[in-house]
């Protein structure tokens, strides 16, 4: 689901006051998180792009 929100993006979605553009900026990011973390910045990528 990840890659599908990234997927041609011109725009950078804005979270926790970072832009990402791509997939694998996202991914990093999401990564170096705790669990719990990871999962309600993932929420929020997946709410921006959804009302985008």
């Amino acid at each position: 689901m990840l890659r599908r929100i990234y997927n041609g993006r011109t725009v950078p979605i804005i979270v926790d006051g970072q832009p990402f553009l791509t997939y694998k900026e996202a991914r990093r990011y999401l990564l170096s998180l705790t669990p719990e973390a990871r999962e309600k910045v993932y929420a929020a990528m997946r709410d921006i792009a959804a009302s985008e």
